[in-house]
């Protein structure tokens, strides 16, 4: 089945006159940070089970909703014993994407990590297709013996989650490239 002759093209250098067209990509990178305080952690951190998450409320960063879920005593039973923490986009809609870096920390009394991890750049999904987290941000084991810095006043452990994201912005930029069409091309 024949559909015709292939098209050709001009030579490299020469553009089809009036037939140009461009867009210009800018990109940059939006931070935030939110904390998350836990009240009554002696409590949570013996009855929450494996798997269950304390999800903070939603935040947000770089035109996206986001949310930090935090379990006490891992995330599945691989990491049983450990505390997990991971980010996750809760931005409206099945489609909503984004690619971020994130620093989540353990804050003593005085707001200085005392458990850190950084984390990224990962792509992000509403569907939440992939683990985005940190299996083993400190053994529960470590975080007894730690306590002491975090734990004093009243019973309170405080999250930092530092959230860098991915920002692009794309504009049809034609009329640089009309008058880049009309310098290669010698059209005035």
């Amino acid at each position: 089945m024949s559909s015709g002759p292939a098209p050709t093209l001009l030579p490299f250098g020469r553009l089809a006159p009036g037939a140009l067209s461009g867009s210009a990509t800018r990109a940059r990178q939006a931070t935030g940070t939110h904390l998350h305080r836990i009240d009554g952690y002696s409590l949570v951190d013996g009855t929450v089970a494996t798997g269950t998450a304390i999800r903070s409320s939603r935040f947000h960063v770089g035109g996206h909703h986001w949310e930090l879920l935090y379990y006490p005593n891992g995330v599945n039973h691989l990491h049983r014993g450990f505390v997990s923490v991971s980010l996750a986009l809760a931005s409206a809609g099945e489609d909503a994407a984004a690619t971020a870096s994130y620093r989540v920390s353990i804050l003593d009394y005085a707001g200085n990590p005392v458990h850190s991890r950084i984390v990224g750049p990962r792509a992000f999904d509403r569907r939440g297709s992939r683990w985005n987290g940190v299996e083993e941000l400190v053994a529960a084991e470590e975080l007894v013996k730690t306590a002491a810095l975090f734990l004093v006043k009243d019973d309170r452990l405080t999250v930092r989650c530092d959230v860098a994201v991915l920002v692009t912005e794309t504009r049809p930029r034609n009329r640089w490239f009309m008058q880049l069409d009309r310098a290669i091309n010698g059209f005035r």
